[in-house]
């Protein structure tokens, strides 16, 4: 091949083995330079002109486009083959400017100016005729590997594009955003981060922020139980006019008494049930606190945890904020293993639901003396793994202590917990039965508006059978309760699970 005045090799992929000093790859001529060298080894077809020393490396586009001319026209049997690589040419003519006035500036107009560009196949080495014939047999042996080599060019433009469109639009927001001043404003902008702007004003919020694609500034405006707003610019300025606009707008709107009675604070909880106490005190439906207390207490050793999901899904608001969905929690048997639990030794309930953060853990030992319930939550507290799970951030807030197993109220002996989240003060023993009577006499009227604002919950949160199950649920449970009322939840329970099936 080194002989000869012209070579053809085709290479599948690169080989960029390491060369000793001086080293020549097999079958390279001999008068290839380091710069040639890299050429051979690298993928694709390499074609070598040894009376021109030219060596061409050509691109899978350019291969494929060379064995489609050499199959649709046989000149080159008598021409040669020509190898040729697309170039863009321009060309410039001036019109004739004339004669001009000593000390005259004559400005050529655009009538005087001709630009023309296009693309031209420029011939970059011509081989002989007998090349044609080994030519083709080889790009037809690798046809294959040249068809995936012009879909990773395709690839590889399209990427490299992509991120100098990118790079561009980047560097406009950048400057857009540098130099706009905020502080100039009406309202009071701050920076969360780059790309996301916020204000506020009354009890409204608004937002601009850079979406994604760089393509848009996304401005919103939202107030708490109010419709906000949401909309698109290309301009950075037109996006914050909008936010400030609306922004006052959305502040201004008064409050509906609707959506005043749907929000109930805690104090007006407690209002509620105070009047709901009052209103059955010493009627047919009131059950005294008294008939609460059981003849015989029994404890149990009882910790209450949130934990953090272990893994979830994000997605981004339409005012630029990052939320969770999709969010999964240990199942009740993985939870006291990795608290270093005995699960045969415990119940384990999550009230929210299965695959919930709440999760409320009981020994099944129940024990006679308040003492012995006291020392052995500590000592399963002190051997558990509940601390190394909060220091590794795998649990929110954790408390533990001993139960009433006849009444559920709780005492607690001690609590781990973060700054963002707290336990809130446990009640007193007297106000929990308290508490427990209130429930039970509300169950046992079945009325559903007063249950409701017991709850403090709105119809759009808990609907109006949701309360009757609960309020009939109660009834069950209960045992100061006449039985004939308590069979009346059960059938109605029944009839309805079975509606329900």
């Amino acid at each position: 091949m080194s002989d000869k005045a012209w070579g053809i090799r085709f290479n599948v992929e690169p080989n960029f083995a390491r060369l000793q000093k001086g080293q020549i790859p097999e079958g390279c001529p001999d008068w290839f330079g380091p710069r040639q060298i890299e050429q051979w080894r690298e993928a694709g077809l390499i074609a070598w002109n040894t009376t021109d020393k030219k060596v061409e490396l050509l691109s899978g586009h350019a291969t494929l486009e060379l064995l489609n001319r050499l199959l649709e026209k046989d000149n080159w049997k008598m021409e040669g083959v020509s190898i040729t690589q697309l170039v863009y040419r321009f060309e410039t003519q001036m019109g004739h400017r004339g004669r001009r006035k000593k000390g005259e500036i004559h400005e050529p107009s655009s009538d005087n100016l001709t630009d023309k560009s296009e693309p031209v196949h420029e011939e970059i080495m011509h081989l002989p005729p007998d090349a044609g014939t080994e030519l083709i047999e080889l790009l037809q042996s690798n046809k294959h590997h040249i068809t995936k080599m012009v879909e990773q060019e395709k690839e590889h433009q399209n990427r490299v594009l992509k991120q100098i469109f990118e790079m561009l639009l980047r560097s406009h927001r950048t400057n857009e955003e540098s130099d706009f001043d905020f502080a100039t404003r009406s309202f009071r902008w701050e920076c969360k981060e780059k790309g996301r702007w916020a204000c506020s004003y009354q009890q409204a919020q608004g937002r601009v922020c850079l979406d994604k694609t760089l393509l848009y500034w996304h401005a919103c405006v939202r107030r708490a139980h109010f419709v906000g707003g949401s909309n698109y610019f290309t301009d950075l300025q037109k996006a914050v006019e909008w936010v400030e606009k609306e922004l006052v707008s959305l502040a201004n709107q008064p409050s509906s008494p609707e959506m005043e009675k749907r929000i109930r604070t805690g104090k007006q909880i407690e209002a509620d049930r105070e009047r709901l106490r009052q209103k059955l005190l010493g009627g047919p439906n009131w059950i005294d606190p008294a008939l609460i207390e059981p003849a015989r207490i029994t404890y149990q050793v009882f910790i209450e945890l949130d934990a953090k999901p272990i893994n979830f899904k994000t997605y981004e608001s339409m005012c630029g904020e990052t939320h969770r969905y999709d969010e999964r929690y240990l199942t009740p048997s993985k939870m006291t293993t990795a608290l270093g639990l005995d699960f045969d030794r415990f119940s384990v309930d999550q009230p929210a639901g299965e695959n919930s953060e709440w999760y409320r853990i009981a020994s099944l030992t129940k024990y006679y003396q308040e003492l012995s319930a006291a020392e052995q939550a500590q000592k399963i507290w002190d051997q558990s793994q509940v601390l190394q799970q909060f220091k590794a951030g795998k649990i929110s807030r954790a408390r533990y202590g001993y139960q009433e197993v006849e009444t559920g109220y709780t005492v607690f002996l001690g609590a781990c917990e973060g700054i963002e989240k707290t336990w809130e003060q446990p009640c007193s023993r007297k106000a929990h039965l308290e508490f427990m009577a209130l429930n039970e006499s509300l169950c046992f009227a079945l009325d559903v508006k007063d249950f409701r604002d017991y709850l403090g919950v709105s119809p759009e949160t808990v609907n109006d059978q949701q309360i009757l199950s609960i309020m009939h649920m109660g009834r069950i449970r209960s045992k100061n309760i006449p039985e004939d009322i308590r069979r009346e939840s059960k059938l109605w329970i029944a009839q309805h699970d079975a509606l329900a099936i």
